[in-house]
């Protein structure tokens, strides 16, 4: 199977290929756009799904710090309050905040986060992306004939 245009970007960001990653989405359609940030939100919740419980605010606020330490030093790029927003509206414990740049740029990071500490094989980052572009082409169909 050949990989889309935005799989391929995510295989990219997630393999810590950031340059091979930005390449590939200054390339894209509109139409890849909106599928690169469909994957990308779909695999931010598997992963959120996957790593925390939704009665444990407490979890997410740790991670959240864990990820500034980690991801952000200078404490400029991940406001938390928007960081456990995302994570906790990801688990159905908060309203689904807007696709802004500063939201999608804090979620792009704590899906890199997610995917990291997973520590998946090569083989495990294609599976996961796999169910995660499976998830998400079952979910565009039916989307297009509610918003149409």
């Amino acid at each position: 199977m050949t990989a889309s245009q935005p799989v391929a970007a995510l295989t990219y960001l997630m393999a810590g290929q950031v340059g091979a990653h930005d390449r590939r989405v200054q390339r894209f359609t509109d139409a890849e756009r909106q599928h690169y940030l469909d994957l990308l939100s779909g695999l931010f919740v598997l992963c959120v799904d996957r790593r925390f419980r939704r009665d444990d605010p407490a979890a997410v606020i740790r991670f959240v710090a864990s990820v500034r330490e980690r991801f952000d030093p200078e404490r400029t790029l991940v406001d938390p309050t928007v960081a456990e927003n995302l994570l906790l509206a990801a688990l159905g414990g908060h309203d689904t905040l807007p696709a802004t740049a500063e939201n999608v740029s804090v979620q792009t990071l704590l899906t890199v986060a997610l995917v990291s500490d997973e520590q998946p094989s090569p083989a495990g980052y294609d599976a996961l992306l796999r169910e995660v572009d499976a998830m998400v082409a079952a979910v565009t169909p039916l989307r297009r004939r509610v918003t149409a």
